[in-house]
């Protein structure tokens, strides 16, 4: 994908006739005020006729809900010409529609929950991965025709069991479209990583092994209009004694003028265990500059090498339970002198 943003990235695109042509869109968000926040993804894969929902939202000290997705296998929901339209489409109780000016309406209806969300006021303008040719074949590979990232605000609301919140926070959305075969990556080492405090601050970085050898790092960091692309990352989780749940994290970004970014991430709520390679998904909170903001980040910590997807008594914190459950306290305690 070249060229500036325009709208039609953000509208249904026509497919090849490639079986495995897919396009999705994404969105992670935090209100740490109302402690709402969640995962969002919809994908279509028109030529199979399938498409797959997935789903975390949780409100703090309250409910949390998990749509699993069986490694591809267990939300692959039949689709038809008439679920998608010029500017949105929809799979089961999931449906998106672009609004026009980078902005986005994600909504579901299922019994356990529903929302309507408003993704808007983007930060920077919608965005591929990496500006330079750094990992240009790699990525071309891995998004033949297209994929954009972009950090903003999320207004709107969500039930969660019988509990209605308004949500008013930052957020972060991204879009694909192309070929794409979900196992080129060896999933066991991978990092998804994304996080805004504002206009201000953002980030978003991506750091792949593939199957075929190559290691891939790329993303950017915005800060209040200039743009930096990242030439290395290194995370340092912290986990439970499950050494899966994620409580805390630490993430160093060295940009390619070589300037070192730091930020320290607490972990609101996380989930996992579907797919292979064990990725667990964690939302919470970072502070920079004075101001708190919104983070996400899937790190696939899989010693077993995806020959174990973990079971409920695997998990101290983390959910990989379908359904509603209770939220847990991913609080780190300060260390006891």
């Amino acid at each position: 994908m070249t060229g500036t943003y325009d709208a039609s990235w953000d509208r249904p695109h026509r497919p090849t006739s490639n079986e495995l042509w897919q396009e999705s869109d994404w969105l992670t968000f935090y209100d740490p005020d109302a402690k709402i926040g969640g995962v969002y993804r919809i994908g279509r894969q028109p030529n199979r006729n399938k498409g797959q929902p997935n789903l975390f939202c949780f409100a703090q000290g309250g409910q949390r809900f998990l749509m699993k997705d069986l490694g591809g296998k267990g939300l692959d929901c039949d689709i038809a010409a008439r679920d998608t339209w010029e500017t949105g489409y929809q799979v089961a109780g999931h449906r998106v529609d672009s609004l026009g000016n980078g902005e986005m309406r994600y909504r579901w209806d299922y019994p356990e929950t529903e929302a309507d969300l408003k993704f808007h006021d983007h930060f920077y303008t919608p965005r591929g991965w990496d500006r330079s040719d750094k990992g240009a074949e790699i990525i071309a590979w891995l998004n033949p025709e297209g994929h954009l990232e972009c950090a903003g605000r999320v207004t709107g609301w969500i039930r969660i069991g019988d509990r209605r919140h308004d949500v008013d926070c930052y957020g972060h959305r991204d879009r694909s479209w192309g070929y794409r075969e979900n196992y080129m990556p060896k999933m066991k080492r991978t990092l998804g990583a994304w996080g805004s405090n504002g206009p201000s601050f953002s980030f978003a970085t991506m750091v792949l092994h593939l199957k075929t050898g190559e290691r891939l790092v790329t993303g950017f960091v915005s800060r209040d209009g200039r743009e930096d692309d990242i030439a290395e990352v290194r995370f340092l989780p912290t986990v439970d004694s499950d050494m899966l749940s994620p409580v805390a994290g630490i993430m160093l970004l060295t940009l390619e003028s070589g300037e070192v970014v730091r930020i320290d991430c607490d972990i609101a709520q996380s989930h996992g265990g579907y797919a292979p390679g064990s990725a667990f998904n964690s939302v919470g909170t970072f502070v920079r500059d004075g101001k708190r903001g919104f983070c996400d980040f899937s790190v696939y910590a899989n010693p077993s090498r995806a020959e174990h997807i973990p079971l409920a008594e695997d998990v101290s914190l983390s959910t990989i339970q379908a359904g509603l459950s209770p939220t847990a306290d991913h609080t780190l305690l300060p260390r006891q002198s």
